[in-house]
Order: C-alpha cells, then structure tokens, then sequence
C-alpha cells in the first residue's frame, strides 16, 4: 500500500477488446536495470494495479528532481520491460500472424492520441527473431512535467481482438439424418455450405464457413450458432431457417487452433472447429 506522502505521477493501463471487462491483465511492465536504480534512489514507488500500474514519489517538485536525476544518471526517462504472462495472447490480439518481434511504446511518439491527459500510446512492432521480452515502455520525464494537471497523467495501451473466418467442420460418424443443413444465421452472419470435404485424417465431412464475413474472437462467448436440418416450404421450393435442430450452441473457436485460409490473397486467417456427430 502506497503511503500518503506519495503522490500519484502517472499510470499506465492495458486494455484490450477481448476480455469481457475490456481489461487486460496478462501484460505486466517491470523497470529495467537503469530504471530500477533510480526508482530505488529517488523514492519512486511502483504500485500493481489489474490492467497496469502507478507510479509514485516521495516529493511535490518533480522539475527539480527530474533534472537533477537527468543531470546525474544521464537518463531522463523511465523504461519497463513488458513480459506477457498469457501464451495465446498474439493469437486473439489483430496483430500480423507471422510476425515475431517486440512491441515498442514511447511517450514522445508523435503518433500518440492525447485527449485532456489520457495518452493512448501508439504500438510499434519492432521485427526481431528472438524477442526476450513481449515489449517495452519508455515514459519520458518532459512528457510527465508537459502533462502535469491536478490529475494524475494516464498512459493506455489499447489492443484489438482477432478477428476470423469461422470454419465448422461435421464428422458424420453415426449417420446422423442431415437431409438440408444449415447454421443459423444470426446479427447478419451466415454461414456458406454446405461443401464436402476431405480431412487430413482422410476422414470426410461438411464445411460450413462464415465466408469473407470474419468474426471478432473473445474470451466469453458473443455468438452462438445451431446445426439445423431446414425446412422446404411448400410451392417455392425456397427454404428456410426454422427447421429441426440438430446441435443447439455449437463450439466457439478455441484462440490457439488458427490457420491461414487455403487460397486466400488477403491472408485471411481462420478458426477451425471440428464436431463429431
């Protein structure tokens, strides 16, 4: 617990549209060496919060401090390595799906969003073949003394989920009566197919897939689909979508099985699900 005689300098939060809240815990900054010398010498105190963290002195002339501190150190910004404590998280986060490397944020990145003291850092990726870290914060001293309000300055990180073609692939193993199926459509979703298929197993099944319509991918389930037999109206020949139900709430992807589209010139990427009936 943060003492009173510290005063709240800035924060940094994660927050990211997958999680259900919004809120991202699974990044977490930890001060490099350097930093940490000086987080150590000059009465800084870090405090851990859900989605980020604070950061605190022991002194109300920060101006005075930060130079001093530059004068002394050489260094006049604060920097956190970012370690990721999820292992899919490159995989439901809309980031380039070959791309290894570290993700970069800078204060002083002109293409930072300031709005009345919120700062959404902007992200760069910066390619490496072995990364040892997820990524980095530097936080520059000018840009905390620019920002001084009566409030404390706010940093966010802000990431999108994936978004995937959704692939639902039926093993009829048991015969199943399959005279017209179809997935229900829902908020303008529909699915094409049926298509036979032959799996890599050799196995054969139908593919339904949502098509060039992708699919934000999240942690609580936003959309639930039925496996349903149609129904023929009568005279048209047209069908409809009121039909029997043969599987009510099929799977939703599971955010580590991801796959290129065969075939695709955008790099489409697809989440295959695979249900035995």
């Amino acid at each position: 617990m943060i003492q009173s005689n510290y005063i709240k300098i800035f924060t940094t939060a994660v927050y990211h549209t997958y999680f259900d809240n919004t809120k991202c815990n699974c990044l977490h900054f930890v001060a490099n060496h350097k930093t940490e010398k000086i987080l150590k010498k000059f009465g800084f105190r870090i405090n851990t919060i859900y989605n980020g963290f604070d950061l605190f002195s022991n002194t109300s002339s920060l101006s005075n401090l930060f130079d001093y501190i530059s004068k002394t150190t050489t260094q006049n910004y604060f920097e956190f390595d970012i370690k990721c404590s999820n292992p899919n998280f490159i995989l439901f986060t809309a980031l380039p799906i070959n791309w290894l490397g570290e993700i970069i944020f800078d204060s002083q990145d002109d293409k930072n969003q300031n709005n009345n003291g919120v700062i959404t850092l902007n992200p760069t990726l910066e390619t490496k073949s072995m990364a040892p870290f997820f990524g980095s914060l530097k936080i520059y001293f000018a840009d905390i003394l620019k920002n001084q309000t009566t409030t404390p300055l706010q940093f966010e990180i802000k990431f999108k989920a994936r978004a995937t073609q959704w692939q639902y692939y039926f093993i009829n193993k048991n015969a199943v009566p399959l005279n017209n199926p179809a997935i229900t459509e829902k908020e303008n979703i529909q699915f094409d197919g049926p298509q036979q298929v032959t799996l890599q197993t050799g196995e054969k099944a139908i593919l339904f897939t949502s098509d060039t319509t992708n699919i934000l991918l999240s942690e609580k389930p936003k959309y639930k689909f039925d496996l349903i037999n149609k129904n023929t109206s009568n005279g048209s020949g047209q069908s409809n979508l009121n039909g029997k139900v043969i599987i009510k709430g099929l799977p939703v992807p599971d955010v580590s099985q991801i796959e290129i589209v065969k075939n695709s010139k955008t790099n489409q990427i697809a989440s295959p699900m695979y249900i035995y009936l």
